[in-house]
């Protein structure tokens, strides 16, 4: 089993103008890992869900709010946001890079985006 993943080993994803965001392959069947880094708004309107996955935001740096559960947090360094599967939210700030946890992996057949 593979124990180091390299930085130039990660899987770029440009999600929207102004997201990016860095897989990490691992070998477990349970959870995934990535670098999610945000200038502006994501999505650019209406919000996501994802119907099968959690997540677990990390704020490594920046400052933003999420909007989540019908409510605003303000984000700063160090913060964590739990992501419960099945709810739309969406995330804004500047400069911001989140480190996401998700179980089980992420996977697009699962996300849905809600334009109201």
């Amino acid at each position: 089993m593979k124990l180091l993943i390299k930085k130039s080993e990660i899987k770029r994803i440009q999600e929207h103008p102004g997201s990016t965001f860095h897989e990490y392959n691992l070998p477990f069947q349970n959870v995934s890992v990535g670098v999610s880094e945000i200038s502006g708004r994501y999505p650019h309107s209406g919000f996501d869900v994802d119907q099968e996955v959690e997540q677990v935001w990390y704020i490594e740096q920046g400052k933003g709010r999420v909007w989540l559960l019908n409510s605003f947090y303000e984000l700063s360094e160090g913060d964590m946001v739990l992501i419960p599967k099945g709810e739309k939210y969406w995330i804004e700030g500047t400069n911001l890079k989140l480190v996401v946890v998700s179980s089980p992996p992420w996977f697009p057949k699962q996300h849905t985006h809600i334009s109201k």
